[in-house]
């Protein structure tokens, strides 16, 4: 051993104390990870209206937090309707108030989409449908989306994703208005509402309570084989509540990659819960045992594992075999006794007719003038 080098003892030490540190900033970084994940809320705003290009004819907004609806408006009542009574008291009288005095005022920049749909229609009168579609999220209290769209009569015409900064046109013609969207003036509203009434309000509410009683997911996890062999498991959670909930694969208690794993996306229930469902197709070698889905919810304690069910429904060939052996003898046995007893019954039809010509035969009247 050179002088001055570390003793051998002390190198391990080093040693263990690197990996202690390394796997407190792993424990760190899945900690953190499930909060961000715990906290994640969507807000979409929904403008339509309808009318020629001489007026409105109708004017609706909705306002879905995490796809619950909290508020709508509706030119015909000129006032906002809250969904969810708490919500009034959060807001206060104040600013709703302020926010029917700007969906009044703006009014005529509704109407103006409206002129843009009808200025090369010869028939003045039809009517005409605009829609502005916005939507933000945010993620542990951080903006990661936000997002507007324009559809006009019921195809999407420009969309703008506050990242990229530019409005993007879906259809040519909507070059004629770009220059409009992309002034100052409307860059700077656009972007003030965007974080005003989508992004702070939807914060503000979140932050009081939840928008309904939060629910556990229900789980089921089931098997099977796809026409090609491949074996398909599959992982459902719905009915739960809030939004937020992770879903992943263990085979033997490990994560790791062992087919095609595909996902359907979050979607909403009609009863504003959510559903998920998670899939793995494993190659037709892979017996499927051992694979389990884990499930992690606010509302679950801990992290919920799933077994999949031992039983395949891979249909063994015996088993088919002896299925069409056994409708064959089914069949055959049918059959065998409908010709019984249709043999049966012509010789009973022969017996009566034979019958009745006796007894004709017998008759004494009959007798007397066949021997006439």
């Amino acid at each position: 051993m050179k002088p001055g080098s570390p003793l051998p003892w002390a190198m391990e030490c080093q040693r263990s104390w690197r990996w202690l540190f390394l796997a407190g900033i792993f424990i760190m970084e899945v900690f953190a990870l499930r909060k961000t994940q715990a906290v994640h809320h969507r807000h979409e705003i929904q403008f339509i209206t309808v009318g020629t290009g001489h007026s409105i004819l109708e004017l609706s907004e909705f306002s879905l937090i995490d796809d619950v609806e909290v508020a709508s408006y509706n030119k015909g009542q000129k006032q906002i309707t809250i969904k969810i009574p708490w919500i009034s008291k959060v807001l206060g009288v104040n600013y709703l108030t302020q926010v029917h005095d700007l969906l009044v005022k703006h009014e005529p920049h509704f109407l103006w989409l409206l002129q843009f749909l009808a200025q090369h229609d010869i028939n003045d009168d039809r009517n005409h449908t605009a829609q502005n579609l916005i939507e933000c999220e945010v993620d542990n209290n951080i903006t990661v989306k936000s997002h507007i769209h324009l559809i006009l009569d019921g195809e999407e015409s420009s969309r703008i994703d506050e990242e990229v900064g530019h409005w993007e046109n879906i259809k040519p013609e909507a070059k004629q208005y770009q220059y409009i969207l992309e002034s100052p003036f409307w860059t700077n509203l656009r972007k003030s509402y965007m974080k005003l009434y989508c992004v702070d309000l939807m914060k503000k509410i979140v932050g009081y309570s939840s928008l309904r009683d939060n629910v556990a997911p229900e789980v089921v996890v089931s098997q099977h084989v796809s026409p090609e062999g491949s074996i398909i498991l599959s992982c459902i959670a719905t009915g739960f509540y809030p939004r937020s909930i992770i879903m992943h694969w263990e085979k033997n208690g490990k994560l790791g990659i062992w087919g095609n794993e595909s996902s359907s996306g979050t979607l909403p229930n009609m009863d504003s819960t959510f559903y998920l469902k998670v899939t793995l197709e494993l190659p037709p070698e892979d017996s499927g045992a051992g694979y389990s889905c884990v499930v992690e919810h606010s509302e679950l304690k801990s992290p919920a594992i799933y077994s999949v069910p031992r039983k395949s429904t891979r249909k063994k060939p015996w088993i088919l075999a002896l299925g069409i052996i056994l409708a064959v003898i089914l069949l055959l046995s049918c059959a065998g006794v409908f010709i019984k007893w249709k043999i049966r019954k012509t010789v009973c039809m022969q017996e009566l007719r034979s019958d009745r010509k006796i007894l004709d035969w017998e008759h004494p009247r009959r007798q007397e003038i066949m021997l006439s």
